[in-house]
């Protein structure tokens, strides 16, 4: 937990000296949640897949499914995905291209929904309304 907090705390300090605000500081919230959901669903280390290295194959695959589940479940443009992550658009597209060429695998491409699903239905943290709701009224 402490390397992500180190990771988070990195991206956002590029970022504040690049100029960007609060979406970034968002975005990569989001990107972070994406690579743990992938740590769990692959088994590849969550340290692994945010190392600032491209690293062993398997930390390279789990974060280049991340960055795929990222561009078709939140529908962002290459270079966001990128910046979220702390790489450059060019390796996110990279990573896209790779993911759907890899779907022809039926086995790959299940798990790829399912995990699709996962993030699609899950609710956005930054969202107001949700922000605004008691918990405990949710709960009640």
């Amino acid at each position: 937990m402490i390397k992500a907090q180190n990771t988070a705390d990195n991206f956002m300090r590029d970022s504040r000296a690049q100029g960007r605000g609060d979406g970034l500081r968002r975005d990569v919230a989001r990107a972070l949640f994406v690579m743990d959901l992938v740590a769990l669903a692959t088994g590849v280390p969550a340290e692994q897949i945010r190392g600032a290295t491209r690293g062993q194959a398997r930390a390279a695959r789990a974060r280049q499914v991340a960055m795929y589940l990222a561009y078709v479940s939140f529908e962002w443009p290459l270079a966001r995905i990128g910046a979220a992550f702390g790489r450059d658009r060019t390796t996110a597209g990279y990573a896209c291209r790779l993911v759907e060429d890899l779907r022809d695998d039926r086995a790959f491409d299940i798990r790829l929904e399912h995990l699709e699903k996962c993030l699609k239905s899950a609710p956005d943290p930054f969202d107001v309304k949700l922000l605004s709701t008691n918990l405990m009224e949710m709960v009640a």
